[in-house]
């Protein structure tokens, strides 16, 4: 079949899957098929009992266990008798609880975390054993013992997270669930251990959602090539031109589900039109690029700009160098973002109802939930990220304590509270960092800079004459001045700012820089976070507030009152988190860049933990 040179491959595709019949993906098998019976005639727990004793002395062994001093001494007081296997429920028990082991990677973790190789290894050897007269004592020894440390770090692992995140970065504050001992020992210790884990299973929507995203990208790794979309020749590919790259893009769009199918996140099953699309016209990727160049028509365009969406760039339809940089990430990529925000949802489980509001930093946008329905949402800007080359200069910083190598660190950190009130036409007291790297900067440059932007100067907390002062005399990191700005027209927080307690002097506030909202990347400001709609916001706080709503607070910061203060009825939470991965409330899987490098320290605790597994 012939084709003209200029071409519109996403309306060849149509026909396309209209052949296909879009048809599904085999059911995935999600049971572990049982081993064939043993031909053990009994299970001596004594003599397991007395090789569990020995394998505690034998070094290497004890060195592949993760909680080998725990598991000494539960096993100590129960004298070694084994927990899993006994006679009357061996193999069915031991391979009931090596299936969820095995399962684990359903939710971002690893199995070999959890020993199935070896208990895989182990299980197959005395199962496969025919010999009736085999001593498989210290077999069975070790399946008990690496069963236990497995299933211990597995419960703990999908009840409280892998890692600590206080331990990976010094700005999470938020609420941290970890197990006491009596948690920690709790799959030993219930009646049911299969119920056990099962109820163990995160459930809350977010959740659900993001492990199911999760499950189409596996299977997208398994099944499929990932393309990759050649380097552009020109800076820009818009709607009307031709260009190599359609064909591999087309492709890629149709894997992860822009192009022809619902915006959603990739469903099990639904990638294998993209396999039968082209191979129905019996092409391949290479094939189609020997034809020359493609039209970019309309249609891929919108693919593009769903793609654009769900990722946080610039929602235009241009292909440009941003977007194809983007679409190459590989596979692993993706799945390893996923696999990090998972793991966030194991460390905060947000309620699938209640009244709270949510900043979600790389996403710079705000929600605000009440009984698990958003009621409003709007764009923030956020702090932006450390500079490149952050520990060294800190690093200066701590050796010599000098206030001129302290470097800039503007990242809104993770942090919760409770809304306790507003403030009307705010005064801004201007941090010393500000202060010493802008302010001197601006007003060293311009005499009237101060005048103009309203502010006021206070040495040793008298107001003084900023007119009067020679800038060059002072070192900015050791004036003695204090800046404060006045409400009004141009003042850095606006018209209102919304107060929580913390230990951080964060604030949601408004801003007359209303540019930075119209940016695809809003991490502008020096830590607290600017809001868009200040007025919705306030609506949600003030509700069950008396004698307040939003046409009074107007009112009054229409009349100049300065620096009011508005309680409010309802102390709202607040969480600032951080996820550069999450199903949206539609059922889109959204994407964003990880803008303070967070997402690289959980994949790093990650490896660290695989390599220990010795996988």
């Amino acid at each position: 079949m012939l084709f003209p040179r200029r071409l519109t491959l996403s309306l060849i595709a149509v026909p396309c899957l209209l052949l296909a019949g879009c048809s599904l993906l085999p059911e995935q098998n999600d049971t572990v098929e049982a081993a064939p019976q043993p031909v053990v005639r009994s299970i001596d727990t004594d003599a397991i009992a007395q090789q569990a004793s020995r394998l505690f002395a034998i070094t290497p062994f004890r060195e592949t266990l993760v909680h080998d001093d725990t598991l000494l001494q539960q096993y100590r007081a129960r004298a070694f008798a084994p927990y899993w296997v006994h006679e009357e429920s061996f193999p069915s028990r031991v391979i009931a609880l090596l299936r969820f082991l095995m399962r684990a990677d359903e939710h971002g973790l690893d199995p070999q975390w959890y020993h199935v190789s070896a208990l895989q290894a182990l299980l197959d050897g005395v199962l496969t054993d025919g010999r009736s007269d085999s001593d498989h004592s210290g077999a069975l020894a070790r399946i008990d013992l690496l069963l236990t440390d497995g299933l211990l770090s597995y419960a703990s692992h999908l009840r409280y997270g892998v890692v600590d995140p206080r331990n990976l970065d010094a700005a999470y504050h938020l609420p941290v669930r970890r197990p006491g001992l009596r948690e920690f020992l709790e799959p030993l210790n219930t009646p049911d251990i299969i119920a056990f884990l099962r109820n163990i299973q995160p459930d809350s929507r977010r959740y659900r959602r993001l492990k199911a995203a999760y499950a189409g990208f596996r299977d997208i790794k398994r099944l499929y090539r990932w393309p990759r979309i050649p380097e552009l020749t020109v800076k820009t590919v818009e709607v009307g031109d031709t260009s190599s790259v359609v064909p591999s893009l087309t492709q890629r769009l149709m894997l992860t589900g822009e192009l022809f199918t619902s915006f959603e996140a990739p469903m099990r099953g639904t990638v294998q039109i993209v396999d039968l699309a082209l191979h129905a016209f019996e092409l391949d990727s290479l094939r189609l690029r020997t034809l020359g160049p493609f039209s970019y028509d309309s249609t891929l365009a919108k693919a593009v700009m769903r793609y654009q969406q769900r990722h946080g760039l610039l929602v235009d339809g241009v292909i440009g160098s941003r977007t194809v940089g983007r679409l190459n990430l590989g596979i692993d990529a993706y799945t390893d973002q996923i696999r990090v925000n998972l793991e966030r949802f194991r460390w905060m489980r947000y309620p699938d109802r209640g009244r709270y509001v949510i900043v979600n930093i790389p996403e710079y946008w705000l929600y605000a939930y009440d009984g698990g329905m958003v009621q409003t949402t709007m764009a923030v800007c956020v702090g932006g990220p450390r500079p490149a080359g952050y520990a060294a200069q800190y690093e200066l910083f701590r050796r010599t304590g000098q206030r001129r190598y302290e470097p800039k660190n503007h990242e809104t950190p993770q942090i919760t509270g409770e809304f306790t009130h507003c403030i009307l036409n705010p005064f801004w007291n201007v941090p010393w960092s500000i202060a010493a790297r802008e302010i001197y900067v601006s007003a060293k440059k311009d005499s009237t800079y101060l005048r103009k932007g309203r502010y006021k100067v206070y040495y040793r907390d008298s107001l003084v004459d900023a007119s009067k002062i020679n800038w060059a005399e002072h070192n900015p990191y050791k004036m003695p001045f204090k800046f404060k700005q006045d409400p009004g027209a141009g003042n850095a927080l606006g018209a209102i700012k919304f107060m929580f307690q913390n230990d951080f002097s964060i604030y949601l506030h408004d801003t007359p820089q209303q540019w930075a909202f119209k940016r695809a990347v809003r991490a502008v400001s020096h830590g607290c976070v600017r809001i868009q709609e200040p007025m919705d916001f306030a609506r949600f706080l003030l509700e069950g507030t008396p004698q307040w709503d939003v046409a009074r607070l107007q009112s009054a910061i229409w009349s100049g009152a300065r620096s009011k203060p508005v309680f409010l009825k309802k102390r709202t939470p607040l969480f600032i988190d951080y996820y550069t991965s999450w199903v949206d409330s539609t059922g889109v899987l959204q994407f964003r860049d990880d803008i303070y490098r967070k997402d690289a320290s959980v994949m790093r605790a990650f490896r660290r933990l695989t390599r220990r597994s010795g996988a």
